[in-house]
């Protein structure tokens, strides 16, 4: 079994030591965290950093940076998960591939099947931009199997 912290879209006008001891408790029993890209401060990543935990990160689009790649993919318990910021366009080939695929940009929750690949996207917990809802993800992986539980971040 694979557990994994999915958070992202963390923008906009918020404390990065608040968000960070919050998710250091809810994350405290996840294997790895994946980011979706779109962190804005340099801080936070230096933060979950020191969570102790792996963290994969995916460049997103503020900040553009080259550091991190487009996509990563990996398999896990059977499962190719793969991430991204932007969610893909319909009949990507790379997504169709996946059998789990993370994404982030639009900061509005996502848990759907499209075609034989689910589409996951955790939200923002800052209420960045045009969203309201404040959330993170753990995704668990056990032998083909993802369960997603959503997290609500109270503000």
């Amino acid at each position: 079994m694979v557990r994994l912290g999915i958070i992202g879209d963390t923008q906009g006008k918020y404390r990065i030591d608040r968000l960070l001891d919050f998710v250091a408790g809810r994350f405290a029993d996840v294997d790895e965290i994946w980011h979706t890209g779109d962190w804005q401060e340099e801080a936070l990543l230096d933060g979950l950093r020191a969570l102790g935990k792996p963290l994969e990160v995916v460049n997103g689009n503020a900040p553009d940076d080259r550091r991190f790649p487009e996509r990563v993919q990996r398999n896990l318990e059977g499962l190719e998960i793969g991430m991204v910021h932007r969610p893909p366009r319909p009949g990507d080939a790379w997504a169709a591939r996946l059998d789990v695929c993370i994404h982030g940009h639009t900061h509005r929750w996502r848990d759907e099947v499209v075609g034989e690949t689910r589409f996951i996207n955790v939200s923002t917990p800052t209420a960045a931009g045009f969203s309201r809802e404040r959330s993170v993800g753990i995704l668990t992986l056990a032998t083909g199997v993802a369960e997603l539980e959503k997290v609500v971040v109270n503000p």
